[in-house]
This record gives structure tokens, C-alpha cells and sequence, in this order.
């Protein structure tokens, strides 16, 4: 007995044996169809969730790498003193104005010590100002056209495409006042404002006919707008400026931002109110924006940059020379730079550069890029430059 026992004990012990391998082989067959259907099906979803990519991704602009584009590379605080200006930049520091190639090599420079200095671009020249100081200096591709000291401290700029200017600047005896100089820095004529408030800002009519003032009064408890127009006679040799029109329109708000929608008429705007001024009338755009950015001129009407409120995305609204709005184009979270030639205007929104056909209100082409963009400018008639923090590129567009 014991012997059979001990005969008996292997064959218990393989019959647990041969039955997982029985388990095994009766069950793996539909296993492995049930994971061949599986792979199947996530492999279907795949190509289609690729081929959707692929589809929605045509319709985008062009991921443009901006690192791999002709220019320069700099650091951050050399990059926010460039500013694009003809077919270079102008490189403005507290000590010197340089003007370099897009390469970055020097062409000329000027040693000029200024404490908070601005750049004004129009056509041909660049006005240097300080805005914390009393010296403004006229720029050309040639060199430094002239430099002067003003009487008071300066608080704004206006450029003509020919070169004539006009500052605000403090003055002991007034709110403050508004000196002309051609574009060799002779004196051409003087306005003072005893009566009307605060200068604040001015612009030139893209024929250099006008040139509007904004002004801010108050009268103890609200501020009230004005903007007031001079004449600029064509020929300066024997005739000078003389003051023109006197608008006030019916708010109670400062408006400093100007553009002209024609030669005679301009938009003058404020935190949410717009209005249409000249040719004897002053007329309230409506309904007024949530919050107003910015305000544009170009060939053939004027453009607001607009949001519905603090942190709230951007839309550009445009309008005709007739004051008629022809769209609203969707721009994005942050404006970081725009430049405006003709009827076309480059917006460097976010992550990408729009370049827009104002005439009609729409989006020419998207460029996505990977620098966080400074300052964004037409260069010649198919490229654009860019001022990123890491540097300068050339683009063609």
C-alpha cells in the first residue's frame, strides 16, 4: 500500500498541470481575436483623427519659425531700442541714435542724451523726442536732419510724410502749447492754450492741410473734451498756420486717440466713445465700444481695436471715409505691435502676424510664430520686418 502510494503522488500532482494547459489553449484563440479587433478599431480612429488634423490644418497659415529667418540675433534689452525705419532700423538708446542695416551693421550714429526718448515714424523721417526732457531730433536714411531744445518739456509728437512736426510742449504761462517746425527745424508757428485745457495729442491730415489737437478741460468735477484744427498753408514762405475749427464733443471723458478718415475729417476717440469731427460738424459714432485700444487711419477710412471689456479678446472694427462700417475682423488676446501702409495693416497678435486688407475688412494671410514679437513693420513692397525679443527677422509675405 504504501508503495502504491508513492506511485500515485506524481500523477496527482501533473493533473493540475494539464489542466492549465488545457485552460490555456481552449481560451487563447478568442482572445487574441478580441485584441485583433480592438487594435483594429483604435487604428481606424487614428487615421481619422489624423486625417481631420491634416484637413483642419490646411486651412491655416504657415508655422514660420522666425529663429531660421535672415536678420540678427541680440538680447532682449538691445531688441526693445530697435525700431524698424526704412530699409534698416533705427537703434535708440539714452546716449547715441544709430541707424543700422537689417544685417545689424552700423550706417551712421548720433550722440544725443535723452532720458525717456520715443520713436515717431512717417515716410522718410523719424522724429527722436524725450519725453522727459526738452530735445527732439528729425531722422533721416542720410543722417540727422537737425536737433533742437525746446523751451518746455515735451509730452507729444506729431510727423508729417514731409517732414513737418509739431510737439506739445509745457509752457509756464498756459495749459500748455503747440510749436510747428519744418523739417530743417525752423520755427513756423506757435499756439498757446489759455482757455481750452490741456493739450494732449495731435495729428497731421495725410495731406499735411490739418493738423488736430485734442485737448482735455474740466470743470471741477468732469473733464471735457475738445480738438481743435489749424490750417497748414501749402506754401509756407509767405503764409503760416492759422487756427481753423474748435469742436466739443458730448462726453465726459478725455479723448487722446487720433485718425483721419479723410483729409477733412478725423476720428478722435476715448476710453469707449468715438467721434467724427470737421467740415463744421461733430457727430458721436453709435453705439459707443466696451473699451477702445487703439484707433488706425488708412487709405480710405479709419479702424478701431476694441474689446468687450478688461482681458476680454480684441476685434478690429472698420470703417469707410463716409464713416459706414464694412466689417469686424477677430485679432486675438494682446496687440504687440501694427503697422499701417496704403489700405494694408500688419497686427502682430499673440503668437502670429495678421496682415489685413482694410479696404475690405478682411484677413490676407496668418503667419504663426515662435519669438514673442516687439514691433512689426512693412519693409519694401513684399516684405515685412520684425523686432522679436530674441532679435531682428526678415520676412517675405
Amino acid at each position: 500500500m504504501p508503495e502504491k502510494t508513492k506511485r500515485n503522488e506524481p500523477i496527482q500532482k501533473q493533473k493540475p498541470k494539464q489542466k492549465r494547459v488545457k485552460f490555456t489553449h481552449k481560451y487563447s484563440t478568442p482572445i487574441l481575436v478580441v485584441l485583433c479587433i480592438l487594435l483594429a478599431v483604435v487604428s481606424i480612429i487614428m487615421v481619422y483623427l489624423i486625417r481631420n488634423h491634416v484637413a483642419a490644418k490646411s486651412g491655416a497659415g504657415e508655422q514660420l519659425r522666425l529663429s531660421a529667418i535672415a536678420g540678427f540675433d541680440c538680447e532682449y534689452t538691445e531688441a526693445q531700442q530697435l525700431y524698424p525705419f526704412q530699409n534698416g532700423l533705427l537703434k535708440v538708446t539714452n546716449k547715441r541714435v544709430a541707424y543700422l542695416s537689417i544685417s545689424g551693421n552700423e550706417i551712421y550714429s548720433v550722440d544725443l542724451e535723452m532720458s525717456s526718448p520715443v520713436c515717431i515714424k512717417s515716410g522718410p523721417y523719424a522724429m527722436i523726442a524725450d519725453t522727459a526732457g526738452f530735445q527732439c531730433a528729425l531722422f533721416s536714411e542720410q543722417g540727422m536732419e537737425f536737433s533742437t531744445h525746446m523751451t518746455g518739456k515735451i509730452g507729444n509728437v506729431a510727423l508729417a510724410p514731409s517732414g513737418l512736426s509739431a510737439l506739445i510742449i509745457e509752457d509756464g504761462d498756459s495749459f500748455g502749447c503747440v510749436y510747428i517746425m519744418e523739417n530743417d527745424g525752423s520755427f513756423l508757428a506757435k499756439w498757446s492754450s489759455f482757455e481750452s485745457g490741456y493739450p494732449i495729442s495731435l495729428a497731421f491730415s495725410p495731406n499735411e492741410s490739418t493738423l488736430s489737437v485734442s485737448l482735455v478741460d474740466t470743470d471741477g468735477s468732469q473733464m471735457i473734451p475738445h480738438v481743435k484744427q489749424f490750417s497748414i498753408p501749402e506754401d509756407r514762405t509767405n503764409a503760416h498756420p492759422s487756427e481753423n475749427a474748435f469742436y466739443s464733443p458730448l462726453v465726459t471723458d478725455s479723448m487722446p486717440l487720433l485718425a483721419y478718415l479723410s483729409n477733412e475729417r478725423v476720428a478722435v476717440a476715448g476710453i469707449s466713445d468715438v467721434a467724427i469731427v470737421g467740415n463744421g460738424k461733430c457727430d458721436l459714432v453709435s453705439p459707443a465700444f466696451p473699451c477702445v485700444e487703439s484707433v488706425h487711419s488708412f487709405d480710405g477710412g479709419y479702424a478701431v481695436v476694441y474689446s468687450d471689456g478688461v482681458e476680454q479678446p480684441l476685434r478690429l472694427a472698420v470703417y469707410n471715409s463716409n464713416g459706414g462700417k464694412t466689417g469686424e475682423i477677430s485679432l486675438g488676446n494682446e496687440v504687440l505691435g501694427f503697422d499701417v501702409s496704403g489700405s494694408s495693416a500688419l497686427f502682430a497678435v499673440d503668437e502670429k502676424i495678421m496682415l489685413i486688407d482694410l479696404s475690405r475688412a478682411k484677413v490676407s494671410s496668418t503667419i504663426n510664430v515662435d519669438e514673442p514679437v516687439l514691433r512689426v513693420s512693412f519693409f519694401g513692397s513684399k516684405n515685412i520686418c520684425v523686432v522679436t525679443n530674441a532679435g531682428v527677422r526678415e520676412i517675405t509675405i
